[in-house]
């Protein structure tokens, strides 16, 4: 599942982060950003460009413009809850998984 701060799904818009994400072997639930970059800027505008394309038109959008995941914070992994506890107990978790 991939939200946006407001709860709208966009996994349909961004193809390619829904297949990285899949690709990992965990569940998790994390905080961070999607971002385009256009040579050597961020490019806000192709990634609102692509937030209403589906189907086709979102795979196409993926080639030319691929958007990128910054995760700033690690809020749950494999179910349990990492917005507890004292930061270095989470390095032993991440270790032990």
């Amino acid at each position: 599942m991939l939200r946006s701060r407001r709860g709208r799904e966009l996994a349909a818009a961004f193809p390619e982060i829904t297949v990285a994400i899949s690709r990992l072997d965990c569940s998790f639930i994390f905080d961070g950003e999607l971002v385009v970059w256009e040579e050597t800027r961020l490019a806000f505008e192709r990634l609102t460009q692509r937030l209403h394309r589906r189907g086709a038109a979102a795979q196409r959008a993926a080639a030319v413009w691929p958007a990128h995941c910054v995760a700033f914070d690690l809020l749950h992994l494999d179910g349990r809850s990492l917005l507890v506890g004292p930061y270095r107990s989470f390095g032993t978790l991440l270790l032990h998984q």
